[in-house]
């Protein structure tokens, strides 16, 4: 696993330098095209009674579109909009599938995040308009009149003389016209940052939909845990129920003495004081489930049940790397590491010139009556350029910031590419040890069972005390009780795998 480990790494590693060494050409179309948008409809027509989970097909949100990526060089990172849930459907268990897309439906957080997403949208299309022309009109009708003591350019015999003028302006529907000549690319580069911007608020988005979704697997599979140990001790209390009724009865006839039935009284009342505190962690456990599923917990409830019959096995001895690359919050570093060397280009391209086409025209009169002539129609055409000279080293500093921000980007990926190896591997390693542990923990059950059958029949056949018997059906009791732990663990370091890989493989 450690050779894997390090072929992880390298790998990782040389994405990221691909990364960081390639510039991210001009990108123009919108991340979504119309209709394209990953939407979460608030499930509030289901026929289900109000917070009581019910099983229901597995099959819904499949429909939401697949928003298409920008990449950088070779690098690619495809996002499903249901990669990050599809995996916990491995567990066989159609009321987790419910729960999920329950949690999904209404989390208002995850509503937060979606919304996040169509503002990076919008951003994206204002940076679009910049590529179009930009046509203004308005009215523009005033009166001024000019005084008799007005400067003039050339000197008068009687200067105090000059008679009052009156001007008058009537400029109607004019239409004023600009466009910017994107010689250089500066709005194209600008529109590529604001895509990946935008790419990088949908890795957010599944990020959040993975950890939702991990968060209320995780508790579910934490009830059924704790399911399945309320079981273990209701059967013992029950067989314990009925070995006391004989120790009573024994007593009676005098068979036995009387510190026998105490001994089993007291193990008795144990075993109930335990189940009650299973009962109160079930209690609090439920009450976490609704809040994740944006639920009331007066009105919520999970049925009684058992851990799943089958939990997901990864099919490999180690995490692959195309297995991590589909992380989304490692596709979300990757967008991070994109839009920082784009931010170079963007600055470079602040230090070229800029060239605007400008026009405008419409009719300009002094009096209203010949405004509608022919005549008045006037109009201005040209081009503007404008290029900086000096402010004070401004764009060489940008340029040298947008470059640092790489180098910084780049380490904060590493570090998470760090983190995600460790989560794999760690998950994957336990799953491994911990099915080895299972084996061996059912042998030890057996042993225990046959341990306890011999004791009683020893202390029916007066060889043996009841502290004995007592003693062999609490290892029972003791081993079964891991061993349903050891299955909790199990699945709870499935649902680790799942997340750490990205939600499935």
């Amino acid at each position: 696993m450690k050779k894997s480990s390090l072929a992880v790494s390298v790998y990782l590693v040389a994405v990221g330098t691909a990364i960081y060494c390639n510039q991210v050409s001009a990108q123009t179309t919108p991340i979504s095209p119309p209709g394209g948008s990953v939407t979460v409809q608030p499930g509030n027509g289901s026929t289900n009674t109000p917070g009581v989970v019910q099983p229901q097909s597995a099959a819904t949100g499949a429909a939401n579109a697949q928003a298409p990526l920008v990449t950088s060089g070779s690098t690619t990172a495809d996002l499903s909009p249901t990669m990050t849930t599809s995996g916990f459907r491995r567990f066989g268990d159609p009321l987790l599938e419910s729960l999920i897309q329950l949690g999904l439906d209404n989390s208002p957080n995850l509503r937060a995040a979606l919304s996040r997403v169509e503002e990076a949208r919008i951003r994206v299309r204002v940076a679009q308009s910049f590529l179009s022309p930009s046509l203004r009109s308005s009215a523009l009708i005033t009166t001024q009149s000019l005084s008799q003591h007005r400067p003039l350019a050339l000197a008068t015999a009687a200067p105090d003389e000059t008679p009052r003028f009156q001007l008058n302006t009537f400029q109607l529907l004019p239409i004023d016209a600009s466009y910017e000549l994107d010689l250089f690319k500066r709005i194209r580069n600008t529109i590529a940052v604001t895509d990946l911007q935008a790419q990088a608020s949908m890795a957010d988005y599944q990020t959040f939909r993975l950890t939702l979704a991990s968060d209320i697997a995780r508790t579910y599979l934490l009830i059924r845990g704790n399911d399945a140990e309320q079981a273990v001790f209701r059967r013992n209390i029950q067989s314990r129920d009925t070995t006391l009724s004989i120790l009573r009865e024994r007593f009676r006839v005098g068979l036995i003495n009387q510190i026998d039935v105490q001994r089993a009284e007291t193990d008795y009342a144990g075993l109930q004081v335990t189940l009650k505190g299973l009962e109160r962690a079930r209690v609090e456990l439920v009450n976490g489930l609704s809040q994740l599923c944006a639920q009331d917990p007066n009105q919520f409830s999970v049925p009684n049940g058992a851990l799943p019959a089958t939990v997901p096995s990864y099919p490999y001895t180690s995490v692959s790397p195309e297995q991590l690359q589909h992380r989304p919050d490692l596709v979300q570093f990757i967008r991070q590491n994109q839009i920082a060397a784009a931010q170079v280009t963007v600055q470079q391209n602040s230090t070229m010139p800029r060239v605007n086409l400008v026009g405008s025209a419409g009719l300009l009169s002094g009096r209203i009556g010949p405004w509608i002539n022919p005549t008045s129609a006037t109009y201005i055409l040209g081009f503007n350029a404008s290029v900086p000279l000096y402010e004070g080293h401004r764009a060489r500093q940008n340029i040298a910031l947008a470059k640092q921000a790489i180098q910084s980007n780049q380490q904060t990926y590493l570090q998470a590419i760090q983190l995600a190896q460790r989560d794999a591997e760690t998950a994957l390693d336990n799953l491994t040890l911990l099915r080895q542990q299972i084996d061996l923990q059912g042998q030890t059950l057996t042993l225990a069972r046959r341990t306890e059958q011999y004791n009683r029949e020893l202390y029916v056949r007066g060889l043996a005390t009841y502290l004995e018997v007592l003693d062999a059906q609490r290892t029972i009791l003791t081993t079964e009780q891991q061993l349903v732990q050891l299955r909790s663990q199990e699945s709870q370091y499935a649902v680790a795998l799942l997340r750490a890989v990205g939600g499935d493989w």
